[in-house]
């Protein structure tokens, strides 16, 4: 399995992931033409698409999904209540394309596994996606205010987490802000910060060279190399170590990260 990130944060999100079989864009917050040209420097034609997942009805996360289903065929894969919240960002979308299942349940597509979980975020419905193949498991957990017991239960055990740490706590209370917007950030249905993203991955790693890529990165409220100091010196106090336990690095906010491969493929 290959994960890509290719846009991450408040200007938008979107995700690539590939199977021998099967090739799924997560979210699609940019315009269509900016998700072709990411796609383009990995080298991936997205008429090879076969869908996308949708993680809740934001516009960040779903600006082109209705542009790039349209143009190329591709599948929608989102909640009953995700698909109409975003009924007006994505447009119509034919009924043989639209995919609707209940967050909590499994899906199968070829040969990719897609767990899903519930989100504590202020949308209607948002959905965490756990993807695995025979050989690969990559867990991603983004717009969260709160994870639950049960989250950290099926995320356990992945070779990747792609994970939130959307803000600094200090930055983010002196920041600019409204206050109300601080709160809602703040709050268990808003973001997660840095140390919240470090407590996370406490629980997470099992010291088996395991890649964490930091995602969702606030512009004004964070910033890329204050959050991974923050995560490795919290983790560093739990005597897992940054190197020689797990890779750390942080997702852009509209430019590719490096291509994540599967067991299989070195």
């Amino acid at each position: 399995m290959n994960f890509c990130s290719l846009a991450s944060g408040s200007s938008g999100n979107c995700q690539y992931i590939e199977t021998k079989e099967s090739r799924f864009l997560i979210d699609a917050g940019q315009t269509g033409k900016k998700i072709e040209n990411l796609l383009g420097e990995i080298q991936v034609d997205p008429k090879s698409l076969d869908g996308i997942l949708v993680t809740h009805e934001h516009f960040d996360h779903t600006s082109a999904v209705g542009v790039l289903a349209r143009r190329y065929g591709l599948k929608v894969f989102a909640n009953e209540n995700t698909w109409l919240a975003m009924e007006k960002t994505v447009k119509k979308i034919p009924k043989s394309q639209q995919v609707v299942f209940e967050t909590g349940k499994d899906l199968e597509y070829k040969d990719l596994k897609i767990e899903t979980i519930p989100l504590f975020h202020d949308c209607v419905q948002g959905t965490g996606f756990i993807l695995q193949d025979k050989d690969t498991k990559i867990a991603m957990l983004t717009d969260t205010g709160w994870v639950s017991t049960s989250m950290l239960e099926k995320m356990a055990h992945a070779d990747l987490y792609y994970i939130e740490a959307n803000h600094d706590e200090d930055l983010l209370r002196t920041g600019p802000y409204s206050f109300a917007l601080k709160q809602r950030i703040a709050s268990n249905r808003g973001h997660l910060s840095n140390h919240h993203a470090a407590s996370i991955l406490e629980k997470l790693l099992q010291k088996k060279k395991e890649h964490v890529l930091l995602g969702h990165l606030s512009t004004d409220n964070n910033d890329p190399l204050l959050a991974v100091r923050t995560i490795r010196e919290d983790l560093a106090r739990t005597n897992i170590h940054e190197g020689l336990d797990f890779t750390m690095e942080v997702a852009k906010p509209c430019e590719p990260s490096r291509i994540y491969l599967g067991k299989d493929q070195g």
